[in-house]
């Protein structure tokens, strides 16, 4: 996988959370530029012993190009005293990030890499600068190793874990195809089976199962997209998105659906958030509603209010008639690929939390007094 551009907005916003600028004069470290240089080669050589007396990062070490390591290292300490913490000196840092999860690097290391060239830049600050510049001295270097490490960290955790989604993604596209010609199989076999028989059972089962697993890539799918989507904060009328979600419901459900009860106050009708999002996130709790509502008797309603304990948000509650919800059994419920129902997949109620949890909320689920289930969703109102 190609690396990744560093997301220079992100970057920006934690240099500046630390207290820092990319501006030449404002880069206090220039100032001992002609104390701290001359010494480039020791901090890159005392890194790299520090490399070699770890056996795992040895074997890696030596499989790359001679004094490759030496050379990132000086060029780090190269920036940081002539350039200061600009895009050249993220980019290199957020280069390197990306480079520790392709070499399979235990990121413990890195940190105390990391830490093992702050102690060397300490005692060079208190052996050779004036005593009145070295607390100036030690807050700025402390804060251009917490920049590197903020910035390398969050360039490992991403690419990481872009790596893993591609990696599942590409399963689930791959799986998508042979269960599509599964499923023609099974029809061809019921279509030659037309009387009732262990033959047109078996098709009939398999069928089923295809369909489940052709469901499930593309819930996958549909996961990942949003796991990896940014939050988008617009208008949602939350009205026309349930109207949305049942719609979607009525689509895809094999289960008729009861009319939905709603009860919306005026001061929580508008939520902010990617509306698309949010009609996944009401369709999966509706969906999961109707399905554990009493069979002869369904009813589902919704009410909304503004949420008293949160300023800015609204909380809905999702009521049935059905089935008590277990509250010990709430981690395999919001964990995917656990359903109780058969032909499920497991993805609803997963999928609604990660969505929720993008614009700030979140999904819980608890038992009514006496039949049912109580499903309270939190999320932002629109405040334009």
């Amino acid at each position: 996988m190609a690396f990744l551009p560093p997301p220079q907005d992100r970057l920006r916003q934690f240099r500046e959370l630390l207290g820092l600028s990319d501006t030449p004069e404002a880069n206090p470290l220039t100032r001992w530029a002609d104390i701290f240089l001359p010494r480039t080669a020791e901090l890159a050589d005392k890194v790299e012993g520090f490399v070699r007396s770890r056996a795992q990062l040895r074997i890696i070490l030596e499989n790359q190009p001679t004094g490759k390591l030496n050379a990132n290292w000086r060029s780090w300490f190269g920036i940081l005293f002539t350039s200061g913490v600009g895009e050249d000196f993220m980019a290199h840092v957020w280069k390197s990030g990306q480079a520790h999860v392709i070499h399979n690097i235990d990121h413990r290391y890195v940190t105390l890499a990391y830490n093992i060239a702050r102690a060397f830049l300490h005692e060079i600050a208190v052996t050779a600068l004036p005593l009145e510049e070295r607390t100036t001295a030690l807050t700025a270097l402390d804060r251009a190793v917490d920049f590197s490490m903020l910035v390398e960290t969050d360039a490992f955790v991403t690419y990481a874990t872009q790596c893993e989604l591609e990696v599942i993604q590409g399963i689930s596209h791959q799986v998508r195809n042979p269960v599509s010609v599964i499923g023609g199989a099974a029809r061809k076999l019921l279509r030659l089976h037309p009387e009732d028989g262990p033959e047109r059972e078996a098709a009939g089962t398999i069928l089923a199962e295809a369909q489940r697993l052709e469901r499930m890539a593309k819930n996958v799918n549909a996961y990942m997209d949003i796991t990896t989507q940014q939050a988008s904060f617009r208008r949602a009328e939350l009205d026309a998105v349930l109207d949305r979600a049942l719609e979607k419901l009525a689509a895809a459900s094999t289960l008729p659906l009861a009319p939905l009860a709603r009860e919306i106050d005026p001061a929580a009708a508008v939520l902010s958030g990617d509306p698309m999002e949010l009609c996944v996130l009401f369709a999966c709790l509706l969906d999961n509603a109707f399905q554990y509502a009493d069979r002869h008797d369904p009813r589902v309603a919704v009410k909304a209010y503004p949420a008293q304990a949160q300023g800015g948000f609204a909380t809905v509650v999702i009521t049935n008639n059905g089935i008590r919800f277990d509250q010990s059994k709430t981690g395999q419920a919001f964990s995917p690929f656990h359903s109780t129902q058969p032909t499920a997949t497991g993805f609803g109620l997963p999928m609604a939390r990660v969505i929720a949890s993008k614009y700030f909320g979140n999904v819980t689920l608890a038992p009514l007094e006496d039949e049912g289930t109580r499903c309270v969703v939190t999320l932002p109102l629109f405040a334009g």
